[in-house]
């Protein structure tokens, strides 16, 4: 009786893990991508498109760099706010935090409340991560869809990371990989 607890145990643990990696292998391949315009750097899949929008001026120009794999979208949004190397950190601070809870409404006004959402800072740049799960009673092609956002600002640029698809994508190691990976260009 015992051999055969033991037997089904291991099989239920190996089939556990075999699910937990085959949840993890739907992510693309990802690779160093520089956008020197932007002045960024991340791992992202292979494809990238760059996009410039002009604004009036260079705080209202944002670059976009995109790439689309089968089941979602990876995208790095990037804006200079502060043209110039500003030594008030208190100020900075506030205004990044400002530009963060902009983002934080834009965002809950168009998905409403997130599942999760965790405030953080990745490579100097304070802000927050969020995560939006929507059931496909709510999409027009009836898939459940998965929007994951941060948006970071490191008292220069805002950065807005979006991982958006299947969720068998968009909760792969990889995308997290791509999200933990931005950062100001070294």
């Amino acid at each position: 009786m015992n051999r055969v607890l033991s037997a089904l145990l291991l099989t239920a643990v190996s089939l556990s893990i075999f699910a937990g990696q085959s949840a993890h292998a739907a992510g693309p391949k990802l690779r160093a991508f520089t956008n020197e315009t932007a002045r960024f750097d991340a791992l992202m899949p292979a494809g990238v498109t760059n996009e410039t929008i002009p604004g009036k001026n260079l705080v209202d120009t944002e670059y976009r760099s995109t790439v689309h794999v089968s089941g979602a979208k990876f995208q790095v949004r990037v804006r200079v706010l502060v043209p110039i190397k500003m030594d008030d950190k208190d100020l900075l601070d506030q205004y990044g935090e400002s530009m963060v809870a902009q983002g934080e409404k834009q965002l809950i006004d168009a998905f409403g409340q997130p599942s999760s959402s965790k405030r953080m800072t990745q490579n100097g740049a304070k802000g927050k991560d969020f995560t939006f799960r929507i059931s496909g009673s709510r999409t027009r092609d009836g898939k459940a869809l998965v929007i994951r956002r941060r948006v970071l600002f490191d008292g220069q640029r805002l950065y807005q990371i979006i991982a958006e698809g299947s969720p068998s994508v968009v909760d792969s190691l990889q995308a997290s990989d791509f999200m933990d990976s931005v950062g100001p260009m070294l």
